[in-house]
């Protein structure tokens, strides 16, 4: 199997040099090793066979991927794999996280460094930051609307296009039907859906009761897939604590407008050098339903 990046996905605002689509990819790659592993393959992986440019993905392949029969061997997280989420509230605030439990997630990691912290005074300190974050994003035109691009408003788009950020529900549909929520309203600042989703997406980083972060001490592609094969060990880690979760990449952005925000969080996680990959709000949340997914078939091809 080969594995190649869409490349009408890139993100050229927010994420200018595709590292934090590289580490999706990552993500994906440990789910289909997981997925071969309990089904009776190990899997061979040649990671960038023709090369890998820092500025940028391209058409050349992430990866090939060799498949052989073996023992069916089961790694204890995937049984978590269908109840693992991003989770897009505001958690309980009057639930906190004991350290034995955030310990139990931080030891899942193969190849990057993982740290966290449950201490409310760490917790006062990034609830703050990444709100900060969240802000200048939402406040910056250019990479704002690389986002509402994305918005997905009502079942009808979101069955269209079961990716990007999805909108939906009774209350969405309704506010799409009376137009006051759309993309022309969620980009004029002086509208309903642009100061209430401002207020949302902030009542979720101010109800963070921990944090999860991920260091690598190079930022090479293969470091970035590795992040990601990491990155969704943890999720599922989290889904087997019974902690909700949620990635917020804000601060990590490598734009102009988002410096001094990127350059405090490295200073603060990665004194003695490294890339902060990844960092993520936890806590404790309500179920909530999985997010669409593009039929298999959609992304598969044949040589």
């Amino acid at each position: 199997m080969a594995l190649y990046f869409d490349m009408n996905k890139q993100l050229p605002h927010t994420d200018p040099f595709d590292r934090q689509l590289t580490i999706g990819l990552g993500c994906f790659l440990e789910l289909m090793r997981m997925a071969a592993s309990a089904n009776g393959y190990s899997v061979e992986m040649e990671l960038f066979p023709e090369g890998e440019d820092a500025s940028g993905l391209d058409n050349r392949p992430v990866a090939y991927a060799k498949f052989t029969a073996t023992e069916p061997q089961s790694d204890p997280l995937f049984a978590k794999v269908m109840e693992r989420r991003s989770y897009k509230q505001p958690f309980d605030t009057g639930r906190n996280i004991d350290t034995s439990t955030l310990a139990a997630i931080l030891n899942v990691a193969n190849s990057t460094v993982l740290g966290g912290s449950v201490d409310p005074a760490d917790i006062a300190f990034w609830r703050t930051l990444t709100s900060d974050a969240l802000k200048i994003e939402i406040e910056t035109p250019h990479t704002y609307k690389e986002s509402v691009d994305l918005f997905r408003i009502g079942k009808s788009e979101i069955n269209a296009s079961p990716d990007g950020i999805d909108l939906g529900g009774p209350m969405i549909e309704a506010l799409a039907l009376t137009g006051l929520m759309s993309r022309e309203a969620s980009l004029d600042v002086n509208s309903t859906a642009y100061t209430q989703g401002l207020a949302a997406v902030l009542a979720n980083t101010e109800s963070a009761m921990g944090h999860i972060w991920m260091v690598t001490p190079d930022n090479t592609r293969v470091d970035q897939l590795n992040a990601g094969a990491d990155w969704l060990r943890v999720n599922l880690a989290c889904a087997e604590q019974g902690i909700s979760f949620h990635p917020l990449s804000q601060a990590l952005q490598e734009y102009p407008e988002m410096a001094n925000i990127f350059a405090q969080t490295h200073e603060r996680l990665a004194p003695d050098g490294g890339t902060v990959q990844m960092l993520a709000r936890i806590g404790y949340g309500s179920s909530t339903p999985v997010s669409p997914r593009w039929p298999l078939d959609s992304k598969i091809g044949t040589a």
